[in-house]
């Protein structure tokens, strides 16, 4: 096997600042590594093929050097300019891997900012079953974003967080760009977590091999490959020529997305991203992990709680560490195919749940960063202020402004429902109407509700409801948002019961 570092190891790099900072690779059983920084050693025996060494907490830092040895000189390995701040993942699919180039604010950040204390991390989008993967995954490296040409294709959500970050912290914040366009949750897991209804997406799987054999299922997918590249081209020449193009539109040129195939080397299938990308990069310590991903997992929204709790779970224990910081970015409004149908909305609340009952997390309330008929939104600067917001407030304190207002209370009174919220300090902020809100009653059939907005509190009605028994808002993939709070975060979409309000 031969003595070498995670790839994750190299100049440039950023560790974690006050936890306990994880070096690591592989080699022969038996050979002792040392590990040299900021003045200490630690050594370690390689047993079963990897080795870690583990320095204590440190302070933040900048301009270090690290070297690693195995007992022969021909291997000592060198890194310069490390740096010790803050190392965030950024993970999920399309709308966090939208690059830094490609979004509205990017060019002129590329132009503009002095971000010196922002880096990259890539990791390069293949797979174990890729020719090139091995060799291509040893050579990627940290970038600093004076390098632009790297720079442009950032993760612009992460970038615009990471910047604001270490501003406001004045530390180096390094972002390892772990994400890819059209995943489910289940493409970041380990199949051992995926029990209940997170097993959907395996099950799929199972049920679509046990109709085929691995060599013919890998032979319709090469073969998909080659019909979606053609049509992904022409996507692409459509979105780049096309004033104010959109989703629909793109289908009128370019005609459907061609279906995906699934295979044991398709990247899209349950497990696999989790098996060659995510097993790589942990145990690399991290502060914490900015997570946009959803929009795939809507032909089983009702699966998502499970799958995303699970998830979190998987990576906690894939990194040893029960308390990491995980940050939901909840999915915007979305027209597309079915402005009024609900698979959206469902991931919405299975988000919102997902931080209400998982400690140490914190959600990023995007409902108004969408856009109607494009389901990659150009503009990531709200998206990265956001995820920023949260991790300042959730990891370091301070920071006002950072949570969305949520429903808190409701007091049924006769035929009107008052609302009590949190995160209202100044009372809403109504941009048009305060419309978007629905009652019922006890047939259960919902009718659009009268707004009463007094401070931080909202009053609903509706003349055909005499006893109002159920109170929802946005409870659909589309909507135009018009209730924010002081802030200028919206409104967190909710659905309430009389009786059963908790």
């Amino acid at each position: 096997m031969g003595f070498q570092v995670s790839p994750l190891f190299g100049d440039n790099m950023v560790l974690q600042r006050n936890k306990n900072i994880n070096v690591f690779g592989t080699g022969d059983d038996g050979t002792i590594v040392t590990v040299m920084f900021c003045g200490l050693q630690g050594s370690c025996k390689v047993t079963n093929g990897r080795w870690q060494v583990v320095f204590p907490p440190m302070g933040a830092c900048r301009m270090m050097r690290m070297t690693i040895e195995d007992g022969d000189p021909e291997n000592s390995l060198f890194f310069e300019n490390v740096a010790v701040g803050e190392v965030w993942l950024a993970g999920g699919q399309s709308n966090m891997q939208f690059e830094l180039g490609e979004s509205v604010g990017g060019k002129e950040a590329l132009e503009n900012d002095d971000a010196k204390d922002v880096r990259f991390y890539n990791v390069p989008r293949m797979t174990c079953y890729d020719e090139n993967f091995e060799e291509t995954l040893n050579n990627t490296q940290w970038h600093e974003f004076e390098d632009k040409d790297e720079a442009e294709h950032w993760s612009a959500a992460a970038y615009f967080c990471a910047k604001e970050m270490s501003a406001y912290l004045d530390v180096t914040v390094g972002i390892i760009n772990l994400n890819w366009g059209g995943t489910t949750a289940s493409c970041w897991m380990d199949r051992k977590y995926a029990i209940g209804e997170a097993a959907v997406w395996f099950e799929d799987y199972d049920n679509y091999m046990a109709g085929t054999t691995e060599e013919d299922a890998i032979k319709a997918y090469r073969e998909w490959e080659e019909i979606y590249s053609v049509w992904a081209k022409k996507r692409e020449e459509y979105f780049a020529n096309t004033e104010n193009p959109t989703d629909s539109g793109c289908e009128e040129v370019c005609g459907k997305k061609p279906r995906n195939k699934p295979a044991p080397c398709n990247p899209k299938r349950p497990g696999l991203l989790h098996e060659c990308l995510v097993k790589r990069v942990a145990p690399y310590t991290l502060g914490g992990v900015l997570w946009y991903q959803g929009e795939n997992d809507e032909t089983h929204p009702e699966a998502y709680y499970t799958a995303l709790t699970n998830l979190i779970r998987c990576w906690r224990d894939d990194w040893n560490d029960d308390k990491l910081a995980f940050i939901i970015g909840q999915l915007p409004m979305y027209g597309g195919p079915d402005p009024d149908g609900d698979s959206w909305h469902i991931i919405r609340m299975a988000q919102m749940r997902a931080y209400n009952t998982i400690k140490n997390t914190g959600i990023a309330v995007l409902l108004d960063c969408g856009e109607f008929d494009n389901l990659h939104p150009s503009d990531k600067r709200a998206v990265g202020h956001r995820f920023a917001m949260q991790a300042l407030e959730m990891c370091y304190g301070g920071c006002d402004g950072a949570y969305a207002p949520v429903l808190s209370n409701a007091i049924w009174r006769g035929d009107m429902v008052e609302l009590q919220f949190k995160y209202v300090p100044v009372g809403f902020k109504i941009v048009g109407e305060p419309d978007g809100f629905e009652v019922c009653g006890e047939d259960g059939v919902y009718v659009p509700a009268i707004a009463d907005v007094s401070g931080d509190r909202i009053f609903l009605s509706a003349d055909e409801v005499e006893n109002p028994c159920g109170v929802r808002y946005l409870c659909k993939n589309w909507a135009e948002i018009h209730v924010f709070n002081g802030f200028g975060l919206p409104l967190v979409p909710f659905s309430i019961k009389k009786f059963n309000f908790r």
